[in-house]
Order: structure tokens, then sequence, then C-alpha cells
């Protein structure tokens, strides 16, 4: 890639490159020169424009009509918060409708249900930015008290209240990375290094860890190339010790369905290669795709799809876990800092394991 290309103005691909060393040292400085070129970015492309659109809202007899101009900028700035927030490094690797649906997920969007986060991205993104217009019942307004209000006919979308709730998730995304969010950063750098042609090793696999694995230690004897993503909590299963580990001579963790309780735990994006070694090291278990909720530095949750792993078959003899086993699980689980009250659980197997 050419140096002299421009990220933003006045910031360029070759002074990315070389502040990069210093970004992943979590140099202040460095972080304080990118995160303003981002915002310059996104301000020039996107948020100057829209203000510019705007002003013709203000006026009672409209001369233009911005709105469909100003959503069709708004949908395409949730791609690129997206993109940021899942280290995306090209167009196929996370589906954009699911990109949307997560983004549409948050309590900004609360008028939102399931089927509306889906139906937007193909009804409204699709068809603003594909033909020009909404499609089957969806209408655009900016006269109505909520941001999405139905009736059994339509669904009508202020896209002032939207705008506004899209302009706060950037603010949002900003804030967490001036922070030093770890997670925001690591995802953060995997994006900025491909939109500046640096080589980017793809990490398209989510796994949820509950065991010894949230341990970094534990992690890396198979994993040495995984990347921490964040805690996360998996909502209608139940944390037990019944699959039999003949390496731990004890019985090993696993998860159960249980709809009134949840497992906490941790995220590691993974490469291919790990995740084949991981499944290997998981004898006994079964793959199971799970949907989690990433845990923000603000306490906000956002869902992702990830993958984790359950015991095939329960011990016959009930052996329970050993406590050198429940020793890794604990020192994980403060390592990752999981909840005080997840601690003390895990610490009450610890004592019931002692003989």
């Amino acid at each position: 890639m050419d140096l002299t290309t421009e990220l933003a103005s006045n910031f360029t691909v070759g002074r990315y490159q070389q502040l990069r060393d210093l970004l992943a040292q979590n140099d202040p400085a460095a972080w304080c020169e990118v995160l303003y070129a981002v915002r310059r970015r996104i301000s020039e492309r996107f948020l100057r424009p829209m203000r510019d659109l705007a002003r013709f809202d203000k006026q009672e007899e409209l001369p233009n009509r911005p709105g469909f101009a100003i959503l069709a900028l708004d949908c395409l700035l949730i791609d690129t918060i997206q993109a940021f927030r899942e280290g995306r490094v090209s167009t196929g690797e996370v589906s954009p409708a699911h990109s949307f649906r997560t983004f549409l997920h948050t309590p900004r969007f609360a008028d939102f249900r399931s089927r509306d986060r889906a139906d937007f991205f193909h009804y409204v993104r699709n068809g603003i930015l594909h033909n020009g217009e909404t499609r089957k019942d969806w209408k655009v307004r900016i006269d109505t008290t909520r941001m999405l209000e139905r009736t059994a006919t339509s669904r009508t979308l202020n896209r002032r209240l939207f705008h506004a709730g899209v302009i706060k998730e950037w603010r949002e995304l900003h804030h967490h990375l001036r922070q030093g969010d770890t997670a925001s950063r690591t995802a953060f750098l995997q994006r900025m290094d491909s939109m500046a042609g640096l080589p980017v090793e793809t990490y398209p696999h989510v796994y949820f860890a509950y065991g010894s694995n949230l341990l970094t230690s534990e992690c890396e004897r198979t994993m040495q190339d995984a990347r921490p993503y964040g805690l996360a909590y998996l909502p209608g299963y139940r944390l037990v010790f019944t699959k039999h580990s003949t390496t731990r001579n004890g019985d090993a963790a696993s998860i159960t369905a249980e709809t009134t309780s949840m497992v906490w735990g941790f995220l590691y994006r993974l490469t291919d290669e790990d995740k084949a070694k991981l499944t290997l090291r998981e004898g006994g278990y079964y793959e199971q795709p799970v949907t989690v909720h990433l845990m923000a530095a603000d306490g906000n949750t956002t869902p992702v799809d990830a993958f984790t792993y359950i015991g095939n078959h329960a011990c016959a003899k009930h052996c329970g876990p050993p406590s050198t086993y429940l020793d890794l699980i604990i020192q994980g689980a403060r390592e990752r800092n999981l909840p005080q009250e997840y601690q003390e659980f895990l610490a009450l197997h610890q004592r019931d394991s002692q003989p």
C-alpha cells in the first residue's frame, strides 16, 4: 500500500505504521494521535456531511428531502463502527446482517425487537442503499414519539432518534478506546492494520472458556496465538463437574442447559490452527455454538456468536472435581475478574471437594 495514502486528513498509512509498535505497548501519546486521527476520519466522512444535510430539516417547508441520505450515511457509519468493534479484516469475515443485529441489540435501540433487528438490515439498510427506498412495511418519519413504532400494518422509524442513537454508539466506542479497554483496542488495531496494509492473521473463531482455560497459562498450553476478547456470560446454562477426565484424575467442568442459570467465562479469538489444536485437546467434549454476552467496561453488554465445549457423557461414578483442577479454574476466574459472587460459587465447589 502507498505509504502516503491518507487514512484521515494529515494522517497517512506510513504514519500509522510508524506508530504501530508503540500502540502495541499502549503508549499514551501514540494512542492519542491515532484516536484523534480516527475521530477526524469519522467526522470528515460521516458526521459533517450529515450535519450539512440536517440543516434542511430545520426549514418549515422543505425544499429538499435529506432523510434517506442521512439514514444511508447512518447505515454506513454502523458498518464502520462494527468493523472496528469486530476487528474485521475482510468483507465476508462477519455477516453484515449479523453485524447490524448485534449493533441494534444495545439498550439505545430498545424499541427494536428480535424480528425488527433482522428486518431493518434487509428492508431499510439494503432497501435504501440498493434501491433508494425502504421495503415491505417500513416507513421513515421524524415526528413519532418513539424510535420505532408499530401498527398492524407498518413499522415507522424516527430517523432523528435513530441517528442520535448511532452517534452515541460511535462516541461510546471512542470512549472505550480512549480508556484503554483491552478487547476494544485489540479489535480496533486488527481493523486498522488491515486498513493500513499490514499483514493480519485472521481470527475467525470466538471461543467461550469457562473451565481451566480461563487461566492464561492453561490457555497458552494449546492456543499460543489466542487473542483475549473479553469477559462474557452465557445465559440458560449451569456449570457442572460431570465429565470424567483421566488426565485430571476426576471430573472436569461442563455445562448443562438450565433456563434460570448463567455461566461466566472469558472469550478468546482463535485462528483456524488454534481451534483445531483445542478441539483435539478437548477429547470427550462436543462443540456447541452459543450466543454469549460480552461485557464492556461500563457494564453494557453485546451479544456475540461463539462456540464452547460440552461433555459427551456424565461420569457414572460421580468422582467429583479434583481440588488441584478447581484451583486452576479459581485462579483463572480471579485473573479474568469474573464477578465476586461467581468466584465464591467456585470456592464452594472447592471446599466440597476437600477430603
